[in-house]
């Protein structure tokens, strides 16, 4: 028979741990709250720590699903079946990055004069040093090279040694970008539409001479206004171009795959792999807004003070909120969208219904869903 303690509600979350976590630091001891209110703003930020470690974790399973270890090309694929699971999975992150944005207004309840009660206390300390949310940007797919430099050195240089271990770990895995695209330039478009690239495009020229029409007949631009408008759409053209054309055949196969599911997503296989990439378009969104509503909350606490860490403070933020995208390629697809009445019919529409009404072989190779 077990002598094992069954667990109560409060050993299971371990809270008298947890609980014993907001007595901030003194060299080796823990001191007493300078203010009131600096137990808020230390809970909140544990709160937005405990969000990053749930959405760490589930971003790296939406990955792990999407992408597959190397085997053999025939034999690398997604089951139709984990798409759901997937777009669960980003759905319930988007989710938290909502929850949030919101928690930000719970810290600034707290009037700014307090905050500068305790401020001082925190130097060097700076939110620049989550880890965890380094990883969550490693994990999400974006590059060194693209962050905004506001130091003299690299970020890692604030961190402890064994967490640029864990950022090094991060990044020698493959990003929740690299699983989408790879997972995009998967699907079989020239087998569901041969030609389709050359007949989107001549589809979008179509709706382009439909926009110059109605830009022309617009009363109240100028000649000036009307050319540049003209201009506009050939660049637009020139730029769909380089869209499907980039030069590498993985990135050429995911931007028309991304535009193939986008503009026939009404069709049954279609529809799921269509609802993945609207959560990660939302994503994106909700990571974008989540850094913007961070700004607005430092300007509203500290105004245009240099951040405790050293870096520019409310214009760092404002910099990152602006230039920090990771699934950019995606937003400029939704650009190149057309009127769908505009859209060539599918050569072959049966290939996209499920399978007990198209009386297609199960699993033959026509079958768009399996990627």
């Amino acid at each position: 028979m077990s002598d094992r303690t069954p667990p109560s509600y409060g050993s299971y979350l371990r809270l008298d741990e947890l609980l014993a976590c907001q007595a901030p630091p003194d060299g080796a001891e823990s001191r007493d709250l300078i203010h009131h209110d600096e137990m808020l703003f230390i809970v909140v930020h544990q709160v937005f720590e405990l969000w990053f470690r749930q959405m760490l974790h589930d971003l790296s399973r939406a990955r792990d699903i999407l992408g597959q270890p190397d085997r053999p090309s025939d034999e690398r694929r997604v089951d139709e079946a984990q798409i759901p699971r997937v777009t669960e999975l980003l759905g319930r992150v988007n989710e938290i990055l909502r929850l949030c944005h919101d928690q930000f207004t719970v810290l600034e309840t707290m009037p700014s004069v307090h905050f500068l009660a305790f401020r001082d206390a925190l130097l060097p300390a700076s939110g620049f040093q989550s880890r965890q949310f380094r990883e969550f940007e490693i994990l999400t797919g974006m590059r060194d090279q693209d962050r905004v430099r506001d130091f003299g050195f690299d970020y890692d240089a604030m961190l402890g040694d064994a967490e640029r271990v864990v950022l090094d770990e991060r990044r020698s895995e493959m990003s929740l970008k690299a699983a989408v695209f790879a997972w995009l330039a998967r699907t079989p478009v020239e087998v569901l539409f041969p030609g389709f690239p050359r007949a989107f495009l001549d589809a979008h020229r179509d709706y382009a001479a439909t926009q110059e029409q109605l830009q022309a007949r617009n009363p109240r631009l100028t000649e000036e206004l009307r050319a540049a408008a003209t201009a506009r759409s050939t660049q637009h053209e020139t730029a769909l171009r380089s869209y499907l054309d980039p030069g590498g055949d993985d990135e050429r196969r995911a931007h028309a795959a991304f535009l193939f599911i986008a503009s026939y997503r009404q069709a049954p296989l279609l529809r799921w792999p269509y609802t993945l990439l609207e959560a990660v378009i939302e994503f994106e969104e909700r990571l974008r807004l989540f850094r913007f509503r961070h700004a607005r909350m430092v300007e509203r606490m500290i105004g245009f003070r240099i951040g405790t860490g050293g870096s520019s403070g409310v214009e760092y933020l404002d910099r990152t909120a602006l230039e920090y995208r990771v699934f950019g390629d995606l937003f400029v697809g939704r650009s190149f969208l057309v009127n769908p009445a505009l859209l060539p019919d599918l050569p072959h529409p049966e290939r996209l219904e499920f399978g007990f009404d198209s009386g297609l072989q199960r699993g033959a190779p026509t079958d768009g869903g399996d990627r």
